[in-house]
């Protein structure tokens, strides 16, 4: 509509279309996931020392929660 000359308010496109304007504003904020180095740097020594060591196997190894091991390997993208 604004190509062809007409200047229609947000207020009444979002009336036309029967959708609130919130809608139209929002932006997720969700945060880049953060990874701490006290488990990244002997989980990496383990993995160098041990190429076909699995995250479970790291995970009992090291006395870590399986889960985040998993998830350190994940956003890494460690695999075996």
């Amino acid at each position: 509509m604004a190509q062809d000359g007409f200047k229609v308010s947000l207020v009444k496109l979002c009336q036309w279309f029967d959708m609130p304007r919130r809608t139209v504003y929002y932006r997720s904020t969700k945060a880049a996931p953060k990874v701490q180095e006290y488990f990244v740097k002997p989980i990496k020594a383990m993995i160098e020392e041990n190429p076909s060591f699995g995250y479970r196997t790291v995970a009992h190894l090291l006395g870590f929660n399986k889960n985040t091991v998993q998830r350190i390997f994940q956003l890494k993208g460690w695999q075996v």
